[in-house]
């Protein structure tokens, strides 16, 4: 730690990034430097009878509850190495500026703030985020955010609507106030704690041993006839990993897709009704048919994302407290199907038991001891095809069920990419239902692999769900290529 003095003569202290920021900020660099990678733009709509007033007051106040919108970064000389630093100033400088896009069709609005979120963000010494009042067309109103990766992750993002949606109807309609959110400074100090606990050597042995001791993975493709490990066995029939980054190119484009709210219904009653972990079962969904992509691979790999958030303090700081880990599961084909969402959840416990370890350092720890797992800046030798993440939905206050019906929540894709390949599943805004967002970088992937893909990640979870006690081998057996 080490202080700055600001263009107003005030001095302040100023900190190093934390793991999750290190991580981000490090692909960042090697993956998209001067695109808008660390961008996140997100809208939140809805109709009533708006008062505009009273919700640019409502993101007005967040802001000034929210001390991340305080957070900037510098550039410091540390040691003769220039390295980036965090520190807080006082005022967030933030303005919540109004738009008025009522007079014209919502996809042409939907085009113009998906290009406010391309726009990269200035990275040291300045305001980081964006904060705007928007009037749709049909009624719609709300606002639109742009916030930065290293300041906010998609929980966070969510957090502060809420916040402000709390805000808004505590004005509006009486409620109320929010209690006041916690302190990203203390959250921040809680990290720095980690860094020199013997929680962290604890973990560092536990993940060195794992590796150590664990069969080398094998690479899942979701291509089809581009199958990079089939590609790489030609010149090497053993190999179990491939090279996934391909030279700078970042950008990407995005394929949604809808699960209808009878059958989110569906796999959330069953999670329910029998004590199962809805991540998981949709985790299984994934893994099946990249099995079934595959020949029906036993031994199936992917990241998974981590939010680290088991506390009050965590919840309500906002930040990144992203991590990214493997998950590794081996399901035969005579496990029934709610026998396999418990393996793939007890996989997922092991790695909860040990996340707080730096993702960066957790590549070291795998490259040491196996043959892939290290990221260089000419590729990333992996066994991990793709990224999951699973959001779950947040509870942002309405006014009313006929509001609820009504709300939007947008994310505009800013067509940049650190991964290769990003499933987002989350919660529409309106009936609690799925979406299944697939992030894919251009260079190497093809969409028409993924249409293929989506409807096998959905029938094998449906199956499983309207009869628990089918075997993997079945539903692997009904949904082959």
């Amino acid at each position: 730690m080490s202080t700055k003095t600001l263009a107003n003569g005030k001095t302040v202290e100023t900190y190093p990034l934390t793991q999750a920021q290190r991580f981000m900020f490090f692909v960042y660099k090697q993956f998209g430097n001067n695109s808008p990678v660390l961008n996140i733009g997100s809208g939140y709509y809805w109709k009533d009878d708006f008062r505009a007033d009273l919700l640019k007051e409502a993101l007005e106040e967040a802001i000034a509850r929210c001390d991340v919108m305080r957070l900037r970064f510098t550039l410091e000389n540390v040691n003769g190495n220039m390295q980036v630093m965090q520190y807080l100033v006082d005022d967030a400088e933030t303005k919540v500026e109004e738009f008025d896009f009522s007079d014209m069709p919502y996809e042409e609005s939907y085009e113009i703030m998906k290009g406010w979120t391309k726009q990269l963000i200035p990275m040291f010494d300045c305001p980081l985020n964006t904060v705007r009042l928007i009037r749709l067309a049909d009624g719609m109103n709300g606002m639109y955010l742009k916030f930065h990766h290293l300041a906010f992750d998609g929980y966070a993002a969510k957090t502060f609507i809420a916040d402000v949606m709390a805000i808004y109807l505590s004005k509006k309609c009486g409620r109320a106030y929010p209690k006041p959110m916690k302190s990203y400074y203390d959250a921040m100090m809680d990290e720095f704690k980690y860094l020199d606990s013997d929680q962290r050597k604890a973990d560092r042995a536990y993940w060195m041993q794992f590796f150590s001791n664990e069969s080398e993975p094998i690479f899942n493709d979701y291509l089809l006839e581009g199958n990079r490990l089939r590609k790489a066995r030609k010149e090497n029939p053993e190999q179990r990993f491939v090279s996934l980054y391909e030279g700078d190119h970042p950008e990407s484009r995005t394929l949604m897709y809808e699960v209808s709210k009878e059958d989110s219904d569906l796999i959330m009653d069953l999670c329910e009704k029998k004590g199962l972990s809805i991540p998981c079962v949709l985790m299984l969904g994934l893994r099946t048919a990249l099995s079934a992509f595959n020949d029906n691979q036993e031994d199936v790999s992917f990241k998974f994302m981590i939010n680290r958030r088991g506390s009050l303090l965590a919840k309500k700081s906002y930040g990144n407290r992203w991590h990214f880990y493997s998950l590794r599961t081996i399901i035969p084909p005579d496990l029934t199907f709610e026998q396999a969402v418990a393996a793939v959840e007890d996989a997922q416990s092991a790695v909860f038991k040990h996340c707080n370890f730096d993702t960066l350092e957790m590549y070291q720890v795998k490259h040491i001891a196996m043959k892939a797992g290290a990221i260089t800046n000419t590729g990333t030798a992996s066994y991990d095809s793709m990224t999951f993440s699973y959001h779950a939905p947040l509870d942002v206050p309405v006014e009313n069920e006929e509001v609820k019906a009504s709300t939007i929540g947008v994310w505009y894709n800013n067509d940049f990419s650190a991964q290769n390949m990003y499933l987002t599943v989350k919660h529409r805004a309106n009936d609690n239902g799925f979406e299944f967002i697939f992030e894919y970088r251009t260079c190497e992937n093809s969409a028409e692999d993924l249409k293929v893909l989506y409807p096998k990640i959905i029938e094998s979870i449906m199956l499983g769900v309207k009869n628990p006690q089918i075997t993997m081998g079945e539903i692997l057996e009904k949904i082959k290529l």
